[in-house]
């Protein structure tokens, strides 16, 4: 699948065109979102390996939630069910991206401890909630700023990963290429996206966060709307 170069407005369309997909059955995407939630939630209890899971099974959960949006624009109803399709169709192609993705994620964590983060990555895992403030006299810049840089092309690798597997059936590393190169061509667009993003997540916390009741549901969908504005045969529409 050949990507193509889209203005960087269409970053706010994203958000717009996931809305319009998320208002057409509100309660089944705020589910499937929560379920997403929840499953992330349970594994992360288990001690040592429960995170490890959820990063390998994550794409696979993405997917289904693309799945979902493709099915809701063919007419076909809504499921829960489509959560978990793509453990089905491109299970072990899905995990394999989780897997490279984990990979990257260790590799990258072991970096910034070389670079001297290890107090960043020791406040950020051990689980006391001030653990970050209490640390922060003592974190350099240096393992953030070299944490950032390095995380910032895995997740343009990953961003469109699954949906290129379930819908451009890639092997893992053609769809984690793929979606490296369309990222890089749409950084305009992606950084119109991730600061509306933001925005509208902090906008979220404001009515007791019952705001994130959408904007959870909207960052998966817009999954969606980005890939086909980026891949699809005609652009997203204003």
């Amino acid at each position: 699948m050949t990507p193509r170069k889209v203005p960087a407005s269409q970053g706010w369309i994203w958000i717009k065109s996931a809305f319009g997909i998320f208002k057409q059955n509100i309660l089944i995407w705020i589910v499937l979102s929560v379920s997403i939630i929840l499953i992330g939630a349970l594994l992360g209890m288990l001690p040592l390996v429960g995170s490890f899971l959820f990063q390998l099974i994550a794409p696979a959960l993405t997917a289904g939630i693309l799945i979902g949006c493709r099915a809701q624009e063919k007419g076909e109803e809504l499921e829960i069910a489509h959560l978990f399709a793509a453990f089905k169709t491109h299970g072990t192609q899905l995990i394999t991206v989780g897997g490279i993705y984990l990979t990257g994620m260790l590799i990258i964590a072991g970096i910034v401890g070389l670079v001297g983060g290890e107090d960043l990555i020791r406040a950020i895992t051990s689980g006391h909630p001030n653990a970050a403030t209490m640390s922060a006299p003592t974190i350099s810049m240096v393992p953030i700023v070299v944490g950032m840089v390095l995380l910032l092309p895995l997740l343009m690798a990953y961003w469109f990963a699954p949906a290129l597997v379930v819908f451009g059936n890639l092997s893992p590393v053609e769809a984690l290429k793929t979606s490296f190169a369309a990222s890089l061509a749409n950084v305009g667009a992606f950084t119109v996206y991730g600061i509306t993003l933001f925005l509208l997540f902090i906008l979220a916390t404001l009515p007791i966060m019952l705001g994130f009741l959408v904007m959870i549901p909207l960052a998966f969908i817009s999954y969606y709307t980005a890939f086909v504005d980026v891949f699809g045969d005609s652009p997203v529409a204003n």
